[in-house]
């Protein structure tokens, strides 16, 4: 497997943040963002998961068809990171 450079990196972590974005408050699966963005599940899961320790994303974990002991993650953007979003958004940038 070829490295990626720390450029391309944050290329997909911005990349997941616009989508997360996009589709603010409702949480997305790291499958359905692979697909959107042409990635890897596993790449985009480990991503996700980088993204949730500097606190961009929110892990929410539900239960499938009601059964609480299968979970699916899905993520979302944290309220802090919407509202710069939004403000920066609100000056035209």
């Amino acid at each position: 497997m070829s490295k990626l450079s720390q450029k391309t990196f944050d290329r997909v972590c911005e990349n997941i943040l616009s989508v997360l974005y996009e589709r603010y408050p409702i949480p997305v699966s790291a499958l359905e963002l692979s697909e959107e963005l042409a990635r890897d599940n596993e790449f985009v899961s480990r991503v996700l998961v980088y993204l949730q320790g500097r606190k961009l994303v929110e892990r929410v974990e539900t239960g499938k068809s009601g059964e609480p002991y299968e979970k699916w993650v899905k993520w979302k953007l944290s309220k802090n990171v919407k509202n710069s979003y939004d403000a920066l958004a609100k000056r035209g940038l």
